[in-house]
């Protein structure tokens, strides 16, 4: 059941139109095309970064997203938020993300991501950094990934700690 549910939203997640997070260049690797490559600035301390891209399969085949890696992390992982069976937000890990012919895929946050951990560097707004991405048929395919403002915005500095009056 539980398999059940993350594949029914991993689907209807991944399966919405394809809509530009921000323009962006286009990379290619046989029938795949990835593009909107993004993530968030971190903070010094972070450990770890989600990066979201847009991959749209052109061919008449389908393909896998089987593997990703940066020169600044030790590990990579596919992650996506799922409803599992006693009804709890959970996070699951995923080997791998099948791209069906003709189909656009859209990670974006609270649903599915590229997680990077044990990150060894701090990135801010206007860096870009390259990722290497890989697919079972089309190959590997080197992308850049832009560096946005935090999720979290500029008012967004006050002390969790504390209760508010």
């Amino acid at each position: 059941m539980k398999n059940m549910l993350l594949a029914m939203f991993a689907t209807a997640a991944l399966s919405t139109a394809a809509i530009a997070h921000h323009a962006g260049e286009q990379f290619r690797a046989g029938d795949i095309a990835v593009s909107h490559a993004y993530t968030f600035e971190n903070a010094e301390m972070a450990h770890a970064m989600r990066v979201y891209v847009t991959v749209h399969n052109t061919g008449d085949t389908a393909d896998k997203l089987i593997g990703a890696s940066v020169s600044f992390a030790d590990e990579v992982a596919f992650e996506a938020q799922v409803i599992d069976a006693s009804g709890s937000l959970v996070t699951n890990t995923l080997t791998s993300i099948t791209v069906q012919p003709g189909q656009s895929l859209t990670m974006q946050p609270g649903s599915v991501w590229i997680e990077l951990d044990s990150v060894q560097s701090t990135f801010k707004h206007g860096q870009h950094f390259d990722m290497a991405l890989t697919f079972e048929r089309a190959g590997t395919v080197t992308i850049e990934v832009e560096v946005e403002e935090s999720e979290h915005g500029d008012d967004h500095d006050h002390d969790h700690t504390k209760a508010d009056s």
